[in-house]
């Protein structure tokens, strides 16, 4: 059952992926060799094992929170979960970006998308918990998450470039902060009905568990369709680029 869940989450992020990277037709830039560099090197090497190692040393440190502890659970799914996360996964975007230079916007949210991906599969792989990759594999929050970091992102870059200073700090706010919380938001909303789940003595949290997680994925589930078809309208419109850079298919 776990192979199965986890399996099911890679494929289907992939899929979600690739929505976005067919959507440019044959008017490419990266390359497979391209996503696989930025995925092995910098998604895995520089984000997934840094926040491997800064997670396990947290929980030396502070202690794994207790099913009753929802207090202690909703702290972690902030300070453990979002700031580690988000913070190594931009560090491996940056170093990325550094490296490619994309010059267009959808070449540096596939970037920052490919990072996303990366992480999501080995977390998936990591947790072994069905029915997270489940969840995951209907809404791929890391990949959404990162591809809205890298279009943010790139007009950042535009907006200093036109020493627009008020909408650089508006654009880099939009990049990293608010993956931040809405990552922290996520996972506390999943904690939460999780711990409503767990009271199994009260029909009231019962219902609010359910309702929780209904209106969780609906949400959920909408932030996609709507993030992925905006990633596929600016794939589409994205600049021509000369056929001698255009990426070998």
């Amino acid at each position: 059952m776990e192979f199965i869940g986890i399996t099911l989450a890679v494929v289907c992020g992939m899929l979600w992926f690739l929505l976005a990277v067919r959507a440019q037709g044959t008017n490419r830039v990266l390359t497979r060799k391209d996503y696989v560099h930025i995925a092995m090197f910098y998604g895995l090497l520089c984000s997934c094992v840094p926040i491997i190692v800064s997670e396990i040393a947290w929980d030396a440190i502070f202690g794994t929170p207790q099913p009753n502890e929802l207090a202690r659970e909703i702290a972690a799914d902030f300070l453990r979960a979002a700031l580690l996360e988000e913070g190594f996964k931009l560090l491996g975007f940056l170093l990325a970006f550094r490296k490619y230079t994309p010059e267009r916007k959808i070449d540096c949210i596939l970037t920052a998308g490919t990072i996303g991906l990366t992480y999501a599969v080995v977390e998936k792989a990591a947790m072994a918990n069905p029915a997270s990759a489940i969840i995951g594999s209907i809404v791929p929050m890391h990949l959404l998450w990162q591809f809205n970091q890298g279009a943010h992102f790139y007009e950042y870059r535009q907006a200093k470039a036109r020493n627009e200073q008020a909408c650089a700090r508006k654009e880099w706010f939009m990049a990293w902060i608010v993956p931040f919380l809405l990552h922290g938001i996520w996972d506390s909303a999943l904690s939460v009905i999780v711990y409503c789940a767990g009271q199994e003595d009260s029909t009231a949290m019962q219902v609010i568990s359910a309702v929780m997680l209904l209106a969780s994925l609906v949400l959920g589930l909408t932030y996609t369709i709507r993030t992925i078809r905006n990633v596929r309208r600016i794939a589409r419109e994205a600049p021509e680029v000369p056929p001698r850079v255009q990426a070998v298919q």
